[in-house]
């Protein structure tokens, strides 16, 4: 029986790992959304108001599993433009646009389940992502680990409105909280803060999933540009939990021995 995987391309480098983990699988870029096909590859391209026949194409190329990866900003939808099947799950759609992230994606992965697709998450097909409980780069002070506990607990407190999977904390103060712009906007943020506001502490970026959210659809992810970014914002190191996927790891490594960082990967405590 056939078990062929079809990745649902976003942004970023987390769909082309993936597809060299999976040289079988069908590659689908959704029109809008910036993304290269892969040498060699199968590609079915797509749109976001035409469901009904990426459904058809899936089918007909023996899909049998669908992953989602990479960063797909919330679209424009326009009904006008929907075909029937589109149009008939509107109404579902459009009572969680206003919704959390989480809420949105347990729905797209509800739909493409009722379809008689399997969703599966990123490191269920390239288990390699996902990084164990470990620490590396400089070791963590007394305040950094202060510092990451108080982040830690405060994505806890958020959870119940599903809002973010990223904080960044200095000297017991929170320099920022992740909202729908993303890590990016949340480091530039936080990297602006007048060195007096940080009691003296270069601060850390703690990120990990939310309590209870769906992890076959949105994983957290980090990479170099990541820890450029943690390094511009003159923070000292960031905390993840066991299982977040860290792309290019011998380059992170490399970037945090550059730039003094830790990096502290915790198994879940919630």
């Amino acid at each position: 029986m056939s078990d062929r995987l079809a990745i649902i391309a976003g942004t970023g480098e987390l769909p082309q790992q993936i597809a060299a983990a999976n040289p079988d699988a069908l590659f689908v870029t959704i029109k809008g959304v910036d993304v290269s096909v892969p040498d060699g590859f199968e590609h079915a391209a797509a749109s976001y108001e035409k469901l009904g026949a990426l459904f058809k194409a899936m089918r007909g190329a023996g899909v049998v599993r669908v992953v989602f990866a990479g960063k797909v900003d919330r679209p424009k939808l326009n009904p006008l433009r929907m075909d029937r099947v589109t149009l008939g799950l509107f109404p579902r759609v459009k009572a969680v646009l206003g919704k959390g992230d989480d809420a949105l994606l347990r729905l797209v992965a509800e739909v493409f389940e009722e379809q008689g697709f399997t969703v599966v998450g990123a490191t269920d097909v390239t288990a390699a992502l996902a990084i164990e409980a470990s620490q590396t780069g400089r070791a963590p002070d007394a305040q950094d680990r202060e510092d990451a506990d108080r982040g830690w607990k405060l994505l806890d407190v958020l959870a119940g409105e599903d809002i973010a999977q990223g904080v960044v904390i200095a000297g017991g103060q929170c320099l920022g909280i992740e909202s729908i712009q993303g890590t990016n906007a949340l480091l530039t943020f936080a990297g602006q803060t007048p060195e007096h506001l940080k009691q003296g502490a270069r601060g850390v970026f703690v990120k990990r999933p939310k309590p209870g959210q769906d992890g076959r659809m949105d994983i957290p992810t980090i990479g170099p540009d990541t820890v450029r970014a943690v390094a511009a914002a003159g923070l000292g190191g960031i905390v993840l939990e066991e299982g977040v996927i860290v792309l290019e790891r011998a380059e992170v490594e490399r970037l945090l021995s550059e730039h003094d960082l830790f990096l502290d990967v915790r198994k879940g405590l919630s």
